[in-house]
């Protein structure tokens, strides 16, 4: 085995010596300044073949110069700045030969030494620079006095900037001298010898927040235990600044102070004492937060009149209050407290963040308002709701940047005697946006507007007399023209005028305060334009002296003090004439004819209205013949029946009359008691007696007893006339009831006075 291994070395030895001597007999490449040259600097590469060939040189891969037959070329680089690859070859061998030339600067002077020891028997570490990066490979080297070893060496990285690390070998040693030295191909530069005391050198390491315990105004630092006489505390709430503390204590660190309900970062390093040694790092940041307290301030309330509810004494105003800060909330606002006292009675109800305003209706009322968290509520803010009287509108402002105005008027124009003025605004549209401020003097400067929004505000003067305000017109910082027209709708057209409503520009297209619309018509017939100007607020109009039967194109713009914007949708439409007018004045009148009906038929459905119809009808009923009523009357039930017994008698009759029976026939919607008044003919025989009644006159029921059927329909056909109540067969009649004793006048007469009952 030992022989096979040996004789494939040497096999593959071959190959590679082989190799090698086919890439290097080719060609050498020299320069001048060796591989590292100064930057801008010039010098010659030169090219040695080992062979006769065409020969050609190379520059970062492209072809540089090519040459005659010759064994050595050379060319002359000028100002070299960058890190160039320069090659060589034959152009019938692919194998070249080649140097990389690198451009760069000697070493500075080195500079900002630092020694560090970690703690007080640890190794020494120390930095410096060399001012400005080399661009090439630098060596750096530190050489500690009295120390055996020659030196500490290490490699400057890319920003000039060098290191050493090594121990103290004497536990003796109390002062600490270095030498160094920065060096490459370029240049060396040596500085020191450098002196520092070790004890000054000394930093502690990095310190631990074990844990921390807050209270509503004060933190507990835990830390790790460590035998440093001066810790510095450095704390802040988040988004603010840092603070610093310093403190002998080791171990427990008090930071008082502290706001309620804050998120506290806090870090702590260690030193040996005030006048030895160096600062340890910072620790890692540690958090935590405050407890919560009740508020203690009171709220800002400001309300606005609202417009009353109809037939009410009462009034209605919207009551705003601002969000407390975090430092006055103490805690998350959970709800805010509203108390109404009216009249001596109290009423109370909760309104919940973020909402922060509340409309209430009352008579001569106050309010108070509290803000309640966790812990508390805030003092209650009370305020008089008193309407205020209007005294007009104030000049215009003055425009200081693009987010903020000046307000000033006189005093006697709003109230004379005032202890302050509210001065409050808001977006037009978004009353929910209101801001004020409170102010002693008649100036006041309104910050924090939007470019290109409008804005409605007053100013209110209170005094002990009530408030009186004055309104702002439109507040604007800089504007443009709107960027959308409105959208027209007709509300009405005749034959020679129209009405055309448009619709609001929404707020974020409007650029600006509005201050007026034109409306554009123009006559398709003659293709003129005539305009309308309507000011703003209002968004309809009226156009007149139209031509009957003429059509036409209508659209709207707006206008701010900026310009006009674009116009809205057209709205094309078409006059009527004058036959189509007047059959639109038919079509109208018919229908009102016909919804009138329609509700009178309606109206009749109504049980207080069927009563009424009915004594009506009562009162037109012909009255019987007293004469036909000479029969005394009798009933008795007997098995749902009626019996109503008619007397036949004569003065020159002697015997009792013969009685004779009468039935009422049940009806199960309604029963009515017919009436039948009879006339009596009668033969006599001494087997049989017959008699024979007519009826004389018939009152009105679903079933009639003792008469004909031809009689019946004729009441029906009758009846027929008033169909159109909900039930027919006379439904005004009432049942009539005959009570016991004679059939009289009295009873059956129809009393009338009920018709002008209204019960």
């Amino acid at each position: 085995m030992s022989s096979e291994c040996t004789c494939s070395l040497l096999v593959m030895l071959c190959f590679i010596l082989a190799a090698g001597a086919h890439g290097g007999t080719v060609c050498t490449v020299r320069s001048s300044r060796g591989k590292e040259v100064l930057l801008g600097s010039n010098f010659t590469i030169s090219c040695v073949f080992k062979k006769e060939c065409t020969k050609q040189m190379f520059r970062n891969g492209q072809i540089y110069k090519q040459f005659p037959n010759s064994n050595e070329v050379s060319v002359y680089v000028e100002n070299l700045t960058t890190m160039s690859i320069f090659t060589c070859k034959c152009m019938e061998d692919p194998e070249p030969c080649g140097i990389d030339i690198t451009p760069g600067y000697p070493p500075d002077i080195p500079q900002n030494l630092t020694c560090i020891r970690k703690t007080k028997f640890g190794n020494v570490s120390c930095t410096w620079t060399t001012g400005r990066d080399t661009k090439i490979m630098t060596t750096c080297q530190l050489r500690v006095h009295g120390d055996p070893h020659l030196g500490y060496k290490s490699v400057m990285n890319s920003t000039g900037f060098c290191w050493s690390t090594f121990p103290i070998k004497s536990s003796k040693m109390s002062q600490l001298i270095v030498s160094l030295n920065v060096s490459n191909s370029l240049g060396s530069k040596t500085s020191g010898p450098h002196t520092f005391t070790l004890s000054n050198i000394v930093k502690p390491s990095v310190p631990k927040i074990i844990h921390v315990n807050c209270s509503s105004q004060w933190c507990h630092l835990h830390t790790d235990n460590h035998s440093m006489d001066l810790v510095e505390v450095q704390y802040r709430a988040e988004n603010g600044n840092w603070k610093n503390l310093q403190t002998n204590a080791r171990r427990n660190l008090n930071i008082s102070k502290l706001q309620p309900d804050i998120m506290y970062k806090f870090q702590i390093r260690r030193k040996i004492n005030h006048t030895v040694g160096l600062w340890s790092d910072w620790s890692k940041v540690k958090e935590a937060k405050t407890k919560e307290e009740a508020p203690d301030k009171e709220l800002d309330v400001w309300y606005l009149q609202e417009p009353n509810p109809l037939q009410s004494e009462n009034k209605c105003f919207r009551i705003f209050w601002k969000e407390l800060s975090i430092s006055d909330a103490k805690g998350k606002i959970q709800k805010y407290n509203i108390s109404v006292l009216e009249q001596n009675r109290k009423t109370s109800s909760n309104v919940f963040p973020p909402s922060r305003n509340k409309s209430i209706c009352c008579f001569d009322c106050s309010v108070s308002v509290s803000a309640v968290n966790s812990k508390g509520q805030s003092p209650a803010k009370f305020i008089e709701l008193r309407s205020p009287v209007h005294s007009g509108f104030l000049q215009p402002h003055k425009l200081l940047n693009n987010h903020s105005v000046a307000l000033s008027w006189q005093q006697a124009a709003i109230a004379g005697n005032r202890s302050e003025y509210v001065v409050h605004w808001y977006p037009v549209g978004d009353i929910e946006g209101i801001q004020w401020i409170r102010v002693l003097d008649s100036t006041a400067n309104i910050t924090g507007l939007q470019p290109r929004e409008c804005y409605q505000g007053a100013v209110t003067a209170l005094s002990s007399s009530g408030p009186t305000m004055a309104t702002i017109r439109g507040i604007f910082t800089w504007q443009s023209a709107p960027e959308q027209g409105p959208v027209p709708q007709l509300v009405w057209k005749k034959s020679e005028s129209m009405q055309v409503k448009w619709s609001e520009i929404p707020h974020e297209k409007r650029r600006g305060c509005l201050r007026k619309y034109t409306v554009y018509l123009m006559d398709k017939l003659k293709e003129d334009i005539k305009n309308y100007n309507v000011d703003y607020p209002k968004r309809e109009n009226i156009i007149r002296d139209l031509s009957p039967g003429q059509c036409y194109n209508l659209w709207v713009t707006a206008w701010t003090d900026a310009g006009e914007g674009p116009k809205g949708s057209d709205l094309p439409f078409c006059t009527l004439s004058d036959a189509e007018e007047l059959l639109s004045r038919v079509i109208l009148a018919g229908g009102a004819v016909l919804s009138t009906c329609l509700i009178l038929i309606c109206i009749c459905q109504f049980p207080f209205v069927h009563r009424r119809f009915s004594n009506c009808y009562k009162c037109l009923q012909p009255i019987p013949d007293p004469a036909n009523s000479n029969c005394a009357k009798t009933y008795t039930d007997d098995q749902g029946e009626t019996k109503l017994y008619l007397h036949q008698y004569e003065p020159s009759m002697s015997e009792e009359p013969e009685n004779i029976e009468v039935e009422e026939v049940p009806n199960h919607s309604f029963t009515c008691i017919y009436i039948k008044s009879f006339s009596q003919e009668s033969s006599s025989s001494d087997a049989t007696q017959t008699t024979d009644y007519t009826d004389d006159y018939i009152s009105t029921d679903n079933a009639i007893s003792g008469g004909e059927e031809e009689e019946y329909e004729e009441e029906e056909a009758c009846l027929d006339e008033f169909e159109f109540f909900p039930s027919t067969h006379s439904p005004f009649l009432e049942p009539l009831v005959l009570t016991g004793g004679k059939l009289t006048l009295d009873v059956v007469k129809i009393d009338c006075s009920e018709f002008l009952d209204c019960t």
